[in-house]
């Protein structure tokens, strides 16, 4: 599941800080309180969680902007601090499909595509890497409860490892709410959808219930049929068929009797208006049909162009921003050299012009434009939907209009051939024996729709049974995908071992065993007779060492056997309660299994923001290894520059 991160740029109320990620390693290491932590929030915060509101947030923070790879998709999720229900996002594909729409965080009941079930930001960003969460019951212990998506926010905890809860919490497992889902993605992962089969076997008993029962109904209708003597299909048919006969010859006596007549006929002077006035209707209907057609295509080519200019917009303002201050020696555009040209505060040096004093776009202003190019853009939206649906509703009034247009016709001629009332009175027993034979062809056919029933009864039946071979075949390859899966959970276990006993985990030995019990997905160490797992591994360095452990572990197998988790690993204080000076050897072993994983795996790549109080280098050089100091000071700003408070 590739995610990868490009850089996140952050709106302050007097700068614009950006923060660039490598595509290997981004290392942020110094010392505390100069905004480390913060850029992972931050992230955090674009992919749809909640921000920690410290007081330099509080004061100073506007928005975020995070650039982003999904799938093939490159993104841009925007979040300002008071959007609390709902994010931006804009992606461009290298096939020119483009897009910007408003994702919420929760979902709700209109997709936001028209080709895919898009319901909130989660959906979004499964549906752009082109993976298809499972779907779990909302209640585990309820039957009857709904399937409902894997929310991306539960698989996102093996990815971003918060400092709050390294040495507090194993991936969520000890809540019981959050635990089911934190059990949800550890499933997701391996393939062990446990799930899916008990629908499999469902849809199984079911479907052979209703083969029963169709062919049950088969048996009684027969019986009832020879009870009461209906006959069979062939006898009723004989029947039909006489019938129709009967009914033929009597519309011939009846059409005799019509050219007998010696009448002139005359229309309904009201039926020839009604018509003109239907033929009128029609004809504007189709031109308001035409015109809502030609409407809805240029605004979806403005809705485009608004995107467009959006991008265009960040480009400018960010090339502002670069080439600001900047002082030419050589004319740009034929390279001579203007050095020595007299420099004032009044004419410009390159072309001699007076200056003039353009008004600085402050970051709040540049907010207020994207918010409304995006107001824009949804407005855009709205008014497509709106005439969509009119174009809909006057599509139907048409259809309606020419409906009964044909009915009107048919009227008119019905009374052009039936216009005189001695004829209807010199037809009338004609017409009741024609009604007889109607009434009595269409019981018949009524009664013949009997044996047809119990034939498309046994039909079905016949049919239902390749429905039953097929979902027999798919448990049976569920249940050998499911093996799969169980090898999955093996390797996680034993890589999870390799990495403790690599960076020397207390108290671990290669003669120790490690098992992940599906059932609740808790990874026990086994030692002889002694068993324990992250809640009994004591100090608060083992359990923050357990946990990073396990999520390389997770992530190691993933890049090893292509499992759907995601490409990137955050982790904020990978040595908490760790101490350097103390533990050495044990430090610089967990940054050297973390840089062998960042090198990647039968070409697949793990990206890692790690953000730590000192830098620990790599010993061998990485490609894509970047580092930056916050600390406060000249050449190592903090992430917001400027700001001095708590």
């Amino acid at each position: 599941m590739k995610i990868q991160l490009r850089h996140l740029i952050v709106r302050t109320r007097r700068t614009i800080e950006k923060i660039s990620f490598s595509e290997a390693v981004t290392f942020l290491h110094g010392p505390v309180s100069t905004g480390k932590s913060t850029v992972a929030r931050l992230v955090d915060y674009c992919l749809g969680g909640r921000l920690e509101n410290t007081p330099a947030l509080q004061q100073e923070f506007i928005a975020a902007e995070l650039a982003l790879a999904l799938g093939r998709y490159e993104c841009t999720i925007e979040r300002a601090a008071d959007d609390t229900q709902s994010v931006r996002l804009t992606w461009s594909g290298s096939d020119g499909d483009i897009g910007s729409v408003n994702a919420p965080l929760h979902p709700q009941d209109d997709s936001l595509l028209d080709d895919a079930e898009v319901y909130n930001l989660s959906d979004a960003i499964f549906h752009l890497c082109g993976v298809s969460p499972i779907k779990v019951r909302q209640r585990r212990r309820d039957l009857d409860s709904p399937l409902i998506r894997l929310s991306f926010r539960d698989i996102w905890w093996y990815c971003y490892l918060d400092q709050t809860h390294l040495d507090s919490s194993f991936f969520r497992l000890e809540d019981p709410f959050r635990g089911r889902k934190s059990q949800d993605a550890m499933r997701f992962f391996t393939g062990l959808y446990s799930e899916r089969m008990s629908q499999l076997e469902d849809e199984l008993t079911r479907t052979i219930d209703e083969q029963r029962s169709k062919r049950e109904a088969v048996k009684q209708i027969r019986s009832f049929m020879n009870r009461f003597e209906l006959g069979k299909e062939l006898d009723m048919i004989c029947q039909l068929q006489t019938a129709e006969q009967e009914l033929a010859e009597a519309k011939r006596k009846r059409t005799e009797l019509e050219c007998s007549r010696s009448a002139q006929i005359h229309p309904t002077d009201a039926l020839r208006d009604e018509l003109r006035g239907l033929g009128a209707t029609i004809e504007s209907l189709l031109q308001a049909v035409a015109e809502s057609k030609e409407l809805i295509a240029e605004q979806r080519a403005l809705r485009a162009e608004l995107i467009t200019a959006k991008v265009k917009a960040e480009r400018v303002d960010r090339a502002k921003r670069i080439l600001e201050g900047v002082q030419y020696c050589r004319c740009p555009e034929c390279g001579d050299d203007v050095s020595d040209r007299p420099h004032n505060d009044i004419r410009c040096r390159l072309c001699g012009n007076t200056h003039t004093v353009d008004a600085k776009v402050t970051s709040s202003e540049l907010e207020a434009l994207r918010r409304d190019l995006n107001e824009r853009i949804d407005q855009i939206t709205d008014s497509i939907k709106r005439r969509e649906y009119e174009l809909g509703r006057t599509e139907r009034q048409l259809e309606q209009a020419q409906r009964q247009k044909g009915s009107l016709d048919e009227q008119l001629q019905e009374e052009l051939a039936r216009y005189d009332s001695a004829f209807v009175e010199s037809i009338r027993g004609t017409e009741m024996e024609i009604a007889t034979l109607v009434e009595r062809i269409a019981f018949l056919q009524k009664l013949q729709q009997m044996p047809q029933a119990i034939n498309g009864l046994e039909v079905e039946a016949g049919a239902l049974q390749g429905k039953i071979d097929g979902l027999r075949t798919s448990i049976a390859e569920e249940r050998n995908r499911l093996c799969a899966a169980d090898k999955n959970i093996e390797e996680i276990a034993e890589e999870f071992k390799r990495i403790m006993i690599s960076v020397s985990f207390p108290g671990v030995s290669a003669e120790d065993k490690v098992i992940i019990d599906p059932r609740n997905w808790k990874p026990m160490v086994i030692h002889d007779d002694l068993e324990w797992n992250f809640w009994e591994a004591g100090s608060g360095g083992k359990k923050t060492l357990f946990n990073v452990c396990y999520a390389l572990a997770i992530h190691s197998v993933a890049l090893k056997r292509s499992m759907p988790v995601p490409s990137i690993l955050i982790i904020d204080s990978p040595t908490k309660n760790i101490s350097e000076d103390e533990n050495p050897e044990l430090v610089r072993s967990l940054y050297a299994e973390i840089y062998q994983l960042a090198r990647g795996q039968k070409g697949n790549q793990l990206q890692f923001l790690l953000i730590d109080s000192d830098l620990v280098a790599p010993s061998a050089k990485l490609q894509g290894f970047s580092e930056r100091r916050m600390a406060g000071e000249p050449g190592a700003p903090s992430l917001i520059p400027y700001y001095t408070g708590p």
